[in-house]
């Protein structure tokens, strides 16, 4: 990917995310949240499907699907399950975000913990950065209304399953074309979300209106997990989480558009720091195999790649 795709890319996939998460919060009002996410996987696969079939999108076979299908149950119900289930309980899109935005932080540890991968100076900094920006960003949200329980154990859940996913999908499923490796983890994804939408009152879309909101959050939705699953396949999971410090930040505003909440200095301060790690990030235009061999020779660190065994693959 250049420079400028890897630009585009991310603002868009950022933006996407952002609005998701706010017209997520206005569909649960009258939706309930496992229906909601389950009419979305359902259409986000029948979309997917015509997609791939017009990009004559290649489907993996073997121990590659077989990863596909675990990264993207990951990335998908891994993802939405907890996310939803705690929009739909009270916990408001922002703190939401907040939790979702440390995916950097995580991901870096269970980078370090799982591939045994040396984060560069650049790398911590950028880091640093992006959970300085949600900190700031979602700190007056957190004080303001505090929660605890289940339902940030839900949102923490979904953080370290995106985490987890999109490092099996960099380190293993690089061949995959992300629209297919998304509609994979969509497929494997609907029946988990249609077993939980049992478990609750149903409370279908009640009109034109809320069924046009679920087509939007399909298309958005589709739009940024496609693009994620792109940037982790261009770039590394190291350096596309590092977006995630934006999304809360831009989650305000799209608050601000979508649901009319005032935009705070902290969530314009937090937009710039979140802006700025991610271009420190994604500026480095190397290769993800050269930028973990930085700090060490890159013999040596290539050694270290090729005897651990791919996320998914038997050792």
């Amino acid at each position: 990917m250049t420079r400028s795709t890897i630009a585009l890319s991310a603002c868009t996939m950022v933006t996407l995310y952002a609005v998701n998460y706010a017209l997520t919060s206005l569909a649960l009002r009258t939706t309930s949240p496992f229906l909601l996410l389950l009419l979305r996987f359902a259409l986000s696969v029948l979309v997917l499907l015509v997609v791939c079939a017009l990009l004559r999108t290649p489907v993996p076979r073997g121990r590659l699907l077989a990863a596909a299908a675990g990264a993207g149950l990951l990335s998908q119900a891994g993802q939405f399950v907890g996310t939803y289930w705690a929009l739909g309980h009270g916990v408001g899109a922002g703190f939401t975000a907040l939790v979702i935005a440390m995916n950097p932080v995580v991901t870096a540890l269970l980078s370090r913990w799982i591939l045994r991968r040396r984060a560069s100076r650049l790398a911590l900094l950028s880091t640093a950065l992006g959970a300085a920006a949600v900190i700031v960003a979602c700190l007056p949200i957190v004080l303001a209304d505090p929660r605890i329980g289940p339902t940030v154990l839900a949102v923490g859940g979904s953080l370290l399953a995106v985490s987890l996913g999109a490092l099996w999908q960099g380190r293993s499923l690089r061949r995959v074309h992300p629209a297919m490796f998304t509609l994979i983890g969509v497929v494997v994804s609907t029946p988990v979300a249609g077993a939980l939408a049992l478990t609750e009152p149903a409370r279908p879309p009640a009109d034109l209106a809320s069924w046009s909101l679920l087509g939007g959050i399909v298309a958005i939705g589709l739009g940024g997990t496609v693009l994620y699953s792109a940037l982790v396949r261009g770039v590394g999971a190291d350096a596309a989480s590092i977006l995630f410090s934006v999304i809360p930040a831009a989650t305000a505003v799209a608050a601000l558009i979508v649901l009319g909440e005032p935009l705070s200095v902290a969530g314009v301060a937090g937009l710039v720091l979140g802006a700025a790690a991610s271009a420190l990030r994604l500026g480095d235009d190397r290769p993800p195999a050269a930028r973990s061999d930085r700090s060490g020779n890159g013999d040596d660190a290539r050694a270290r790649a090729n005897s651990i065994p791919a996320l998914g693959e038997p050792g």
